[in-house]
């Protein structure tokens, strides 16, 4: 789409206004032919095509870039199940901010006897200090692969984006989990 100023219009400080249009060899009105005609004839002066600038490939990467970070933040700050003794169980910064206080009265050797957490399928499955000890350790565990995961692709999608050398490839460069992982 060229913008063009026709009929020499302009605004209040006397910037051109510019009439955005699509014309086509076969345009359905006249007046599209006519301009289209007239634009190929060169009477309003050389259309060049569009090329994108160094410029607006560096700002279509940063905004791509911004996107890979909004991304990993998601998801490191996502919630995730894994399976640990026998249940399937949730992992993620909202899991250890449940189990904060009740793993403080862990290591205090302070549960209750009753005491029970439920599992990411919501079954209550009893436990006692060291299985709530044990259970915070393997969350942790699970955490630290799932945010190697997420580090490792987010580092790997900011190196693909850098290789990008059009802007359209940048456009179209989808941001998220690889096929199949």
């Amino acid at each position: 789409m060229g913008q063009r100023g026709f009929d020499d219009l302009t605004a209040a400080d006397g910037t051109p206004l510019y009439l955005p249009y699509i014309a086509t060899k076969n345009d359905p009105e006249p007046y599209g032919v006519l301009l289209y005609n007239d634009l190929v004839s060169g009477k309003y002066g050389q259309i060049v095509p569009f090329t994108a600038t160094p410029e607006m490939l560096q700002a279509a990467k940063d905004t791509r870039r911004a996107e890979v970070c909004a991304w990993r933040d998601a998801q490191e700050n996502g919630n995730y199940l894994f399976d640990y003794n026998g249940h399937r169980w949730d992992y993620g910064k909202s899991t250890q901010d449940r189990m904060s206080i009740s793993l403080v009265m862990a290591k205090r050797n302070a549960l209750p006897a009753d005491f029970a957490w439920t599992d990411g399928d919501n079954n209550i499955v009893p436990m006692d200090n060291a299985g709530l000890i044990a259970l915070s350790a393997a969350i942790e565990q699970a955490m630290f692969e799932k945010g190697m995961q997420i580090n490792q692709r987010q580092l790997q999608m900011k190196a693909e984006v850098e290789a990008l050398t059009t802007l359209e490839a940048v456009k179209a460069y989808v941001v998220g989990w690889a096929e199949g992982i």
